[in-house]
């Protein structure tokens, strides 16, 4: 009988040290290998983890650093490693480490206390200085948290290129990411500790504070980049801290107009991290237009201001929809709040009236209104900014124009219900919900930046006004949708509003939809933004 012939040994990567580092192979006997037999070496099995993915110097962080002027490259030359060859990057951490050092540091429980005479190379490339569990926030801002933030690739990138440079020169910055970051964990149900997220908050607040306290000359960023950090966090933390995030928004546009008023630029002079976080801001507050809240916004004349400086009514790949809505949103707003006292001074008795009819001029410059926003509907052309509109694909354009033409039917639902005060069950009003949802059901929801991240306010506004079942039915699942798909808390706060006012007019028996659900936030002290 023939002997079955042996297999090949396979190529194993479990040889010792020895044999390894001089490249040749090693029959793997214990306790010592052939090869080291013969030469007399020490042999000494150890195992190498590996724990994948590409060099820090190609990842998206190794990128953000390598890019930013700030930092000074100089050759580094070892002195105790022989197999560590190439350059460093050095830059100028004293600021952040020392407040890290004395703040942050202290949380982490699993910090490696170094010789300050060590004689090991530290590469400071590699944040060796940030404890570990501070480095993981960090990585997931940068790969998850801007992901949900972001509506293009490119805004994804510009996030990470001028926040993380700038945070880890400014550690009230620094400490609001990793707060940013924890928030989002926490919503989307990963193990993150309250505590520490609550410690990061307070940390960041009581720098910032210090920050503000000091006399300045001029626009600093990484304040501006500070407040409206904290106002995300609070945004999307599932109401944690309800209404905190407007404090945070009014000082941020208390310090831009601050600037706007000694200044003199124009758009093509900012540089890029001013111009990121002044679209930033001023998709924040063109949102918060939308809030349902009858009081007009301090930071209104800033918007209006920043824009001018910022818009050419092309969509925007950070808001999702064009600035040409920008005025419109805020123009929407004071009619609601001229409406509101208009109804005030019918009711004077306090009664509330939700059938009240405004004043001629306010139906008259409402009519305009609608007017106009059906006209951009009828001949919608997307247009986009020149540094995107080769970059999209064809795919994503389709997104764009959706999301789009969803925030044009929120404008004409605003004022069918805030200012002309028609029932949900209004033909007019019940046309726009359907081409929200019939828009939003075709847009694409992908593990990438992409248009589906901007969805929440237009779903949020068809939500309010949607009377049949079926509609409330879609509203749910693609609220469920990009709530798993995102991780943002609000999506879960708007959800549950939108159960609560379905329960609430079905209980009372409007099936008509009289009840205005921005008269309902109000009486319950809820401050949710669909952002």
């Amino acid at each position: 009988m023939e002997a079955t012939p042996s297999r090949p040994k396979r190529r194993s990567r479990s040889g010792c040290t020895e044999c390894r580092q001089r490249h040749r192979k090693c029959d793997e006997r214990k306790p010592t290998c052939s090869g080291c037999l013969r030469s007399g070496r020490q042999c000494v099995y150890t195992l190498r983890l590996s724990w994948g993915g590409r060099p820090f110097s190609k990842s998206r962080f190794g990128e953000c650093l390598r890019n930013d002027p700030g930092l000074v490259q100089v050759p580094f030359n070892p002195t105790s490693d022989s197999s560590y060859t190439g350059d460093t990057i050095n830059f100028d951490r004293t600021e952040a480490e020392r407040s890290l050092s004395a703040a942050v540091f202290p949380l982490c429980p699993q910090r490696v206390n170094q010789a300050p005479n060590s004689v090991i190379p530290r590469n400071p490339y590699e944040l060796q200085w940030i404890p570990p569990a501070y480095r993981f926030l960090l990585d997931h801002f940068m790969s998850c948290t801007t992901l949900s933030l972001s509506c293009h690739s490119m805004i994804q990138r510009t996030y990470c290129s001028v926040l993380i440079p700038m945070a880890l020169q400014t550690s009230h910055l620094f400490v609001a990411l990793l707060s940013l970051a924890a928030t989002h964990r926490i919503c989307l149900g990963m193990d993150q500790s309250i505590t520490q997220l609550d410690w990061l908050k307070f940390t960041s607040l009581r720098q910032l504070q210090a920050a503000l306290a000091q006399p300045r000359k001029e626009l600093n960023d990484a304040v501006i980049a500070t407040t409206l950090t904290l106002c995300t966090a609070d945004i999307v933390s599932d109401g944690r801290s309800p209404g905190s995030w407007r404090s945070h928004l009014h000082g941020t546009a208390a310090i831009i107009a601050e600037h706007l008023q000694n200044a003199r630029n124009s758009g093509s002079s900012l540089s890029e991290a001013t111009l990121l976080l002044w679209r930033w801001y001023l998709s924040i507050e063109t949102i918060t237009l939308l809030s349902g809240n009858l009081v007009i916004s301090p930071g209104s004349r800033t918007v209006l201001q920043l824009r001018r400086l910022i818009g050419n009514d092309e969509i925007d790949d950070l808001t999702g929809f064009s600035t040409a809505l920008i005025p419109i949103f805020g123009d929407i707003n004071l009619l609601a709040v001229e409406s509101g006292l208009s109804g005030e001074q019918q009711c004077p008795t306090g009664t509330d009236d939700i059938s009240s009819i405004p004043n001629d001029i306010i139906r008259e410059r409402c009519f305009r209104m609608i007017e106009n926003i059906s006209s951009m509907l009828a001949s919608h052309e997307p247009r986009f900014r020149p540094t995107i509109d080769a970059s999209l694909s064809s795919l994503h354009r389709i997104d764009f124009a959706a999301v789009d033409e969803t925030y044009h039917h929120v404008a004409l639902l605003h004022l069918y219900r805030r200012v002309l005060n028609l029932p949900s069950s209004s033909t007019l009003v019940q046309k726009s919900v359907q081409q929200i949802i019939h828009r939003v059901s075709a847009i694409h929801f992908l593990h990438e930046p992409c248009p589906g991240v901007a969805v929440l306010q237009p779903l949020f506004a068809a939500g309010c006004e949607a009377c049949d079942a079926a509609d409330r039915d879609d509203v749910r699942t693609l609220l469920s949708r990009i709530e798993s798909q995102y991780g943002m808390g609000n999506v879960r706060s708007a959800r549950a509003f939108l159960e609560d006012l379905w329960i609430m007019r079905d209980e009372s028996g409007d099936f008509e939809g009289r009840m205005r659900w921005d008269k309902v936030m109000v009486e319950k002290g809820l401050d949710i933004l669909p952002y």
